[in-house]
């Protein structure tokens, strides 16, 4: 059939990927896939002959490349392969040479914008901290390198250098002071896993063949699970408590009471809008999160404390806790914190800590995984197993009851022992 916009609206998704071709311009096709994709792609023989190489070139998108349009370029791209001329060929040779840095940068304006797995739109906390992390890590090490010359070899190595501190550094921020880049384990697998996502973008766009961090054996334990002791969040609650100094530090306090009591992440509380906060019911209703739509039940706290808070901001903005310079929510947390820790004298533990001490308490009171998966909007029941222990350890206090009863025992349980005879 002839490839015009009457005949290619027709055309239904197919159950697996094919390419239809032109009848009247031979090599002129349209690749459709199941998700009902359409694209006009060239396809020629290098070397002429059934011999030759066959390659294809991808000319544009059905919507928006009219096939008009579409198909003068491709009568071009096959006159040039009909004397000799490899346009694919010259169109790899380009993106291959495409250097990391140039990547990252590609990848910042879009891929990083939206979560690969679900098609979701990522939280700008997220956002921005991936992008500090490619720019503070992968540039420096590997940024000049082509996608092309990138081997397994030089993913290992790259992972090697960040865990043994070849990026540690301490710079000035633009807005913030100064910025530590500090590198370790733990750092180097986050990198490593958040540079194999960036290739996966590379090679979704047709910039690469295959991603060459599959397959990267990354260490065990590349995820830290700190938990606050009842006396270091007595500390924390005393310095949140104190008197706020600056309308800053106001707003970190009442976000940090408010990660302590819900267990929310931490861009769910500081992005959050008034919209989403159901105070009939108590509830958050989060439209986007890190696991998509997620509902967040409120402590009778919480619920004073969201109230006590729409007293004092100009409720003409859609944030809770809007930013106190331009537009958007707050986004100061993380300067307040180092300070806030470090008053309470607990300068390791990072905010994100606070999610998982939110969770070992809900162990400890019993709440069953499935119920605490819930609650926190886990994915998966295995991303709460890690809470399993704080189970065990409750049920092994509440067991050593009985030391106290069998002292006052009748019996005497002392009085046995192994080999004991009446």
């Amino acid at each position: 059939m002839k490839l015009i916009k009457r005949n290619i609206e027709a055309l239904a998704a197919p159950k697996e990927a094919r390419i239809v071709f032109d009848e009247e311009l031979p090599g002129f096709g349209l690749r459709m896939a199941p998700s009902g994709k359409k694209t006009f792609v060239a396809q020629y023989r290098v070397g002429g002959g059934r011999a030759g190489r066959q390659r294809r070139v991808t000319i544009g998108a059905f919507g928006k490349i009219t096939p008009e349009d579409a198909r003068t370029e491709a009568k071009k791209i096959l006159a040039r392969a009909h004397l000799g001329d490899d346009f694919a060929d010259q169109r790899d040779k380009v993106r291959n040479s495409r250097t990391v840095s140039e990547l990252i940068d590609e990848w910042s304006k879009g891929g990083v914008l939206i979560n690969r797995r679900t098609g979701a739109k990522r939280q700008q906390v997220n956002i921005n901290n991936d992008i500090a992390l490619a720019n503070h890590h992968l540039k420096p090490l590997i940024g000049n390198r082509t996608l092309e010359s990138l081997s397994k070899g030089d993913i290992q190595l790259l992972r090697n250098r960040i865990a043994g501190g070849d990026t540690k550094t301490t710079r000035k921020g633009r807005r913030r002071g100064k910025i530590n880049v500090t590198g370790g384990e733990g750092t180097a697998t986050r990198t490593i896993r958040l540079f194999s996502s960036i290739l996966s973008y590379a090679v979704d766009m047709e910039l690469i063949p295959r991603n060459p961090a599959l397959g990267i054996k990354l260490p065990p334990g590349g995820q830290r699970h700190r938990y606050l002791s009842a006396d270091e969040l007595r500390r924390l609650g005393e310095v949140l408590e104190r008197p706020a100094s600056t309308t800053t530090a106001g707003a970190a306090a009442i976000i940090l009471r408010l990660l302590i009591l819900t267990g929310a992440r931490r861009g769910e509380i500081e992005g959050l809008k008034w919209s989403e906060v159901d105070f009939n019911f108590g509830m958050l209703r989060k439209k986007t999160s890190k696991t998509g739509a997620k509902v967040i039940p409120l402590a009778r706290v919480a619920v004073e404390i969201l109230d006590e808070q729409r007293r004092w901001v100009d409720r003409s903005q859609p944030w809770v806790f809007p930013a106190y310079r331009g537009d958007g929510h707050f986004d100061g947390l993380n300067k307040e914190w180092h300070r806030i820790r470090k008053l309470a004298g607990i300068e390791d533990v990072r905010i994100h800590d606070l999610r998982h001490t939110w969770a070992s308490w809900h162990r400890q009171a019993g709440t069953s995984c499935d119920e605490l998966k819930d609650l926190g909007g886990w994915k998966s029941r295995s991303m709460v197993d890690r809470y399993a222990k704080f189970a065990t350890e409750h049920l092994a206090a509440t067991a050593s009851r009985i030391e106290s009863v069998s002292k006052e025992n009748v019996i005497g349980l002392s009085r046995f022992s192994h080999g004991a005879t009446q």
